[in-house]
């Protein structure tokens, strides 16, 4: 969708079509993992694995820390067409900037602490300071390609990006130069790849896009209610393989590196919808309909959720010791219990974008704070212990309570009931069937008009 033509409602597509290319590009890169991971493990091995686990993960803290929020506030009035918008593309670029110079000192200063005597993790942690600014920037492009509902555009650039990836690691594999310190380059590489290509498009939307809507633009303030949120949700992410190797050592993050790698899969799918909620109930009035769609739209996220985890989790005592090799079997109850918290999160996941989209990020926020506190409490007590289980443990409880609460919250200001974030009703599955019976009859027909 061209931007000139994001105020034409006509022109809109479908919240179904929204989900379906932000799933099918959001979903490709964790897709394409399932054959770039076991790349990974069988040639750098466990401890190489979780070499490169610890020298990208200071810099993925700091990015997801660092930036308060301002990506996802540009998205929310791009998404609204609020007055300044285009304007606050570039005073965005300026601030991002100055955080991510920040941030990047900070990763720097950290890793001789964070690589614990290891040369080798604090050597790819000093690069990983290098690439955090034009990170930071390559946050903006993908804000307004969100915000404008272009998610067909960012799907065919995350596949066209992560078929690239999965090319370059096998043949740095082939070669014998996949190293801890190549795959760093080409796993950080290609989202500031996705940067580069998604400028033109920024140029395009702030010489053409109409502001439709007086809501004034205020980065700070939007951004800073979402970023305490932020801040615990990166506590949720990131924090487990950030203490890992000083509580654990290298090995068990490399198991739980592939455990990660496995067990996200279905959080992909949560994400995606959340993305679209968010930029959707954010552009449009908050009634009835829109109350009944955020609830029914978390029920079937979360069975689809749960019906991927089923499914992976029924493949994986075969197939993480035939694609990842015998060291990595331990990574199997491992990755059940991501699982299973990546599916009992996900209705509450959903809810959050509801929040955040309402104006509420605040709320939000502090139910990721308390999910946060309670991660934290059982990484501590649970990781020098029980090693990747452990971590596992503590995203599965954080998942739980930061998600429950995000229902909370909405039944508490905006009066949804919390049963209707759960379970399946039969207009749920009647929905389902009338879209794929829709989308058959489609097929049909265009067979018979070729």
């Amino acid at each position: 969708m061209s931007p000139k033509t994001g105020t034409n409602v006509d022109q809109k597509p479908s919240h179904g079509s929204r989900i379906f290319y932000a799933v099918a590009g959001t979903a490709v890169t964790p897709l394409i993992s399932l054959a770039t991971a076991p790349i990974l493990a069988q040639t750098l091995g466990v401890e190489g694995r979780g070499t490169l686990a610890a020298g990208m993960a200071p810099m993925l803290f700091a990015v997801a820390v660092g930036a308060l929020g301002m990506p996802e506030a540009l998205t929310f009035y791009v998404a609204r067409q609020a007055r300044g918008a285009r304007r606050a593309v570039r005073r965005a670029f300026g601030i991002l900037t100055l955080l991510g110079a920040v941030a990047a000192a900070l990763v720097a200063l950290s890793a001789p602490i964070l690589a614990d005597g290891n040369t080798e993790v604090e050597q790819l942690i000093m690069l990983t300071a290098i690439l955090t600014i034009p990170t930071f920037w390559a946050s903006i492009p993908n804000s307004i390609l969100a915000g404008t509902h272009a998610w067909k555009r960012s799907a065919l650039m995350d596949f066209a990006l992560s078929a690239l990836r999965l090319i370059l690691l096998s043949a740095l594999a082939m070669s014998g130069l996949l190293v801890p310190l190549t795959a760093t380059v080409v796993m950080l590489g290609i989202p500031l790849l996705k940067g580069l290509l998604t400028v033109p498009y920024l140029i395009e939307y702030r010489r053409g896009y109409r502001n439709a809507t007086a809501k004034r633009v205020r980065l700070f303030s939007y951004g800073s209610r979402l970023w305490v949120g932020s801040l615990a949700g990166v506590v949720l992410l990131r924090l487990d393989q950030l203490l890992m190797i000083p509580l654990a050592g290298p090995a068990q993050l490399g198991l739980y590196a592939v455990a990660v790698s496995l067990g996200e899969v279905p959080a992909v799918l949560a994400g995606a919808v959340r993305n679209v909620v968010f930029s959707s109930d954010a552009g449009s009035s908050q009634d009835r309909e829109h109350t009944d769609r955020l609830q029914q739209t978390a029920r079937l996220t979360s069975a689809a959720a749960g019906l991927a985890s089923i499914g992976i989790g029924v493949l994986l005592p075969w197939a993480i010791p035939v694609l990842f090799g015998a060291s990595f079997g331990a990574a199997v109850a491992v990755t059940w219990v991501i699982l299973a918290g990546v599916t009992l999160g996900t209705a509450g996941s959903v809810a959050g974008a509801g929040l955040s989209a309402r104006g509420r990020p605040g709320l939000r926020s502090w139910g990721m704070v308390i999910g946060a506190i309670a991660n934290t409490a059982v990484l501590l007590m649970a990781v020098p212990t029980l090693g990747a289980m452990g971590a596992a443990l503590s995203t599965l409880v954080g998942n739980v309570v930061a998600g429950t609460m995000n229902v909370v919250w909405l039944r508490a200001h905006f009066g949804m009931g919390i049963r209707g974030f759960y379970g399946l009703r039969s207009r749920d599955i009647q929905l389902v069937l009338k879209t794929l019976v829709r989308q058959t009859g489609k097929k049909k027909v265009h067979a018979f008009s070729n």
